[in-house]
């Protein structure tokens, strides 16, 4: 019942804590709501899991590392699983209705949107990556607005460029992944709909923005020059280092799973050091 759950996924959550540390407000942190509100998304996020298993059960059965998920082994049962997910949902929109109601329409949104995506989303060509951007984009709209931070133009084109480079190359993964069977739905999609040229440049692109956008967001805060220049240059090569890392590895399948990815690739530390360089040239 825990396993099902994708709890390691939760980690994707963390973005939600972005806006308030970006914008210093770091007195949010010590309130127990954002925290809740974190809890509650991932509640949510767990129950469209579990909707996503349930639908694509058939098609987990002949993914390579799917095939081990409790519904595509045989190990939980379909109607319980049905059930665990809406008192999932239930509970938490329950939980965020008490605690902000503000965020009711961003969690249905995301909600509505992760239906959609597995059901047909992700088998139309561009909407099956700019899906996943949206879907990030919402978890970082709903930090920003449980802590009350407005976001700045640099921040959001920075992440529209980042969060769609890392969907992207989830996609490159799949379609280069020779262990995913062809009959898989989704490979069969990316395979009629794409080549590897073709999202690898896309990749390229939008490495090259992420880093333009990256590039001008540091330099327009320099308050001190000689030091916040050395740091926003080292930030620019290490984020440079993550995108070239990233893309090279989903060209050999290897980012499918993002999570598992950075933690695996020890990527993990300089996604870290990127988010301290940033603080440092921006605070």
């Amino acid at each position: 019942m825990i396993k099902i759950l994708r709890v390691e996924q939760w980690t994707k959550n963390f973005i939600i804590f972005i806006p308030p540390i970006l914008a210093n407000n770091f007195q949010v942190l010590s309130k127990s709501e954002i925290y809740i509100v974190f809890l509650s998304f991932s509640l949510l996020a767990s129950s469209t899991y579990i909707f996503n298993d349930i639908k694509d059960v058939e098609q987990d059965r002949i993914h390579p590392e799917k095939k081990l998920r409790p519904l595509a082994s045989g190990s939980l049962d379909l109607k319980v699983a049905s059930i665990y997910s809406l008192v999932l949902l239930i509970l938490s929109f329950l939980i965020t209705y008490i605690i902000n109601y503000d965020l009711v329409l961003l969690f249905f949104a995301y909600l509505t949107i992760t239906i959609f995506y597995s059901s047909k989303l992700k088998y139309i060509k561009y909407l099956d990556f700019l899906s996943i951007t949206v879907l990030f984009g919402i978890r970082i709209l709903i930090g920003a607005s449980a802590t009350k931070v407005e976001l700045t133009t640099s921040f959001i084109l920075f992440l529209l460029f980042i969060l769609t480079l890392i969907s992207v190359g989830k996609k490159l993964s799949i379609l280069n992944n020779k262990n995913i069977s062809g009959d898989s739905k989704v490979k069969k999609h990316l395979v009629n709909s794409y080549n590897s040229l073709e999202l690898q440049r896309l990749c390229s692109s939008l490495s090259f923005l992420s880093l333009l956008i990256f590039v001008f967001w540091n330099f327009q805060n320099l308050n001190f020059p000689s030091l916040q220049l050395l740091v926003s240059i080292l930030s620019i090569i290490v984020l440079y280092i993550f995108n070239r890392a990233f893309i090279n590895d989903s060209v050999n399948a290897a980012t499918e799973n993002f999570v598992e990815w950075i933690i695996t690739s020890k990527n993990l530390y300089i996604v870290t050091l990127l988010c301290l360089l940033t603080l440092i040239i921006i605070y």
